[in-house]
């Protein structure tokens, strides 16, 4: 199970890795958003499931294998436009951290 073309240029990527490596591999579409239904699902039908390791104590039936791929997704953080002050003052934080960070890897 991997989510569908289009939602993620990585994992576009590795999609045509699969589809073109390894044509045996039947892959089937995910929604845009894992859910607890979508682990289920999984669970449910034996399949394997490309996932981040912050999902692997979603489910109590599902194991995680870390890969050891040459694929990064990207990471971020989702708040709201109008924000709380405090919000507002963890991202301004948080972005003179990583752009101390980016400096001092140059």
């Amino acid at each position: 199970m991997l989510v569908k073309r289009g939602d993620s240029p990585v994992l576009n990527k590795m999609r045509d890795e699969i589809e073109t490596q390894h044509p045996q591999i039947t892959l089937f579409d995910t929604p845009h958003f894992y859910d607890t239904g979508v682990f289920n699902e999984c669970e449910q039908m034996g399949c394997v499931m490309e996932t981040l390791e912050i999902w692997k104590d979603v489910h109590p039936s599902i194991v995680t294998i870390p890969m050891q791929w040459d694929y990064k997704m990207p990471y971020g953080i989702v708040y709201a436009k109008n924000s709380s002050e405090s919000v507002q003052t963890f991202i301004q934080m948080l972005e003179s951290h990583l752009s101390a960070e980016k400096a001092e890897s140059l």
